[in-house]
Order: C-alpha cells, then sequence, then structure tokens
C-alpha cells in the first residue's frame, strides 16, 4: 500500500485490531475490523478498515483472513505540487481546495471560485459586477492561448452559472456543485496560475541573467 503521511509504498503491518464483527446478509464468515499501525518509512499512524472473511477460534474469538483495507486515517489529502512563483496568498488557498477536495467538493468549489475571482480582479484587473462578466472580459484579452481562454470560459457551463446564480454573485458561498466541476477548477487553476504567474517570473529571470551577459560584455542591455 501507499502511505497516506509520507507517500511511499510500504507493507502494512497492524499493531493492534478491534474485534471482528459479522456483516448481516454477506456471505458465511464475512465481516469487519479496525486495525491499526505505524509507517515503517515515516513512523506515522495509519487506521484502516479491514474487510472480508474471518475464522473462529475457540473462546469467542475471530481472525480475519482474506480481506480488503480502506485507509480512514488519514484521510487522503488530494494535495498538489505548487510552483514557487506562485504568490503565497494564492498557493495557500490553492492547497486547501485541493486538500478539501476528498471531503467536500462544495467546498473546494467554492474556495477555487474565490480564487479564480480574485486573479482575474487583484493581478489581472478585471473588475465586473458577476465572475461570469470577468470571465468574459478575460477570455477576450489579447494574447490569452485559445486552450485556457476555452478552458476559463468552461467554467461556466459546468458550474451551470444560470442555475446557481450565487457563483456568480458570492463566488465563496457553499452550494451544490455539478458532477466533476470542483476537479476541474482546481486543473483550470493551474493552468492559469502558469499563466499569470510562472511563465513570466520565469522569461524575466532568463532576461535579466541576459542582460548580466550583456553588461560584462559592454554591449545594451533588453528593456
Amino acid at each position: 500500500m501507499i502511505c497516506p503521511n509520507c507517500n511511499i509504498g510500504i507493507r502494512f503491518e497492524s499493531s493492534g485490531t478491534s474485534s471482528v464483527y459479522p456483516i448481516e446478509g454477506k456471505q458465511k464468515n464475512y465481516g469487519f475490523d479496525v486495525a491499526h499501525g505505524f509507517c515503517p518509512e515515516c513512523h506515522h499512524l495509519i487506521v484502516c478498515i479491514r474487510t472480508g472473511t474471518y475464522f473462529d477460534h475457540d473462546f469467542d474469538t475471530r481472525e480475519m483472513m482474506n480481506h480488503t483495507l480502506e485507509i480512514i486515517h488519514p484521510l487522503p489529502s488530494g494535495s498538489r505540487p505548487i510552483e514557487p512563483e506562485v504568490p503565497a496568498p494564492f498557493s495557500a488557498d490553492f492547497d486547501e481546495a485541493c486538500r478539501v477536495l476528498p471531503v467536500s467538493a462544495k467546498a473546494s468549489a467554492a474556495m477555487s471560485r474565490r480564487i479564480l475571482q480574485h486573479i482575474l480582479r487583484d493581478q489581472l484587473g478585471i473588475k465586473k459586477h458577476v465572475l461570469d462578466k470577468e470571465i468574459e472580459a478575460f477570455i477576450q484579452r489579447p494574447g490569452v492561448p485559445s486552450q485556457l481562454a476555452g478552458a476559463v470560459d468552461a467554467i461556466r457551463t459546468i458550474g451551470n452559472f444560470a442555475a446557481h446564480p450565487q457563483k456568480n454573485l458570492n463566488t465563496g458561498e457553499i452550494i451544490d456543485v455539478e458532477p466533476g466541476e470542483a476537479e476541474w477548477l482546481i486543473d483550470v487553476l493551474e493552468s492559469l496560475f502558469d499563466f499569470v504567474f510562472v511563465q513570466p517570473a520565469r522569461l524575466e529571470a532568463r532576461k535579466e541573467a541576459l542582460n548580466a551577459k550583456l553588461q560584462l560584455a559592454g554591449k545594451p542591455t533588453l528593456k
């Protein structure tokens, strides 16, 4: 299994288990127990529900035999790597939107919509009354790659803005989401981060490095 704490492949060995409980309506001697152990790599706690067949011992004890594992602690984080060029306020909110996704798609989507609007308003100076008009202004800007424009524009369609005006007027409100909407928002934000923060910062760094070489050579630098 993959350790949910350190993401390293490990062999899970339980340090202790609960009693084995039969599951009604299943085959004979089919049940579950709760097992806990510690990752041999990072030494953090892992708690699993084991489901499968069990063997009856004497003295009213049962032993799990063939079983499957479901990790219940820690819950999957859903975190994604974030490029260092992304400013801290945006990267922190993005990381939280990713981490909460396995628990609540509604909360994740609300955070992502808020991040999207902050980028459009604070970084690109697009300020309209509603998010959908800000998206429209963004995709019409010269220099926006067509694939990114299409991806951002699809947020309105996938999110069904027509049926959910709260997503337009109050981007951070936690309301029902369409299937795949929260995941799509996160994917689009990654592309938007690359366009707004990462590529401009890396281009500027290359320009500064080139200017340093030109200056040493006594040649005019790039403006």
